[in-house]
């Protein structure tokens, strides 16, 4: 498919889920439970949730890079061109 299809796509989605996550949050029947909990229950708790693992997920994985790393070479000591300044 040609950009221009996938940016029609991907807009129409977007809007779609816009106007379904508005309807879950404000205008879903509260008689309506899954798990216990309402539908707005859910479309508040499952984007904070997944908010929170991403971030969790980041902060391990530069935990991960930072322990794996090895560590920088030692710089070398500039003796040779203290010595030719000296003389």
């Amino acid at each position: 498919m040609r950009d221009a299809t996938w940016g029609i796509l991907l807009m129409i989605l977007s809007v779609t889920v816009m106007i379904l996550y508005f309807w879950a949050l404000f205008m879903s029947p509260p008689s309506i439970t899954f798990l216990g909990r309402s539908i707005s229950d859910w479309a508040i708790l499952v984007p904070v949730l997944i908010f929170v693992y991403l971030f969790l997920f980041v902060v391990a994985w530069i935990g991960w890079a930072m322990a794996t790393t090895p560590p920088t070479l030692p710089m070398p000591e500039k003796e040779h061109d203290e010595e030719k300044c000296s003389s």
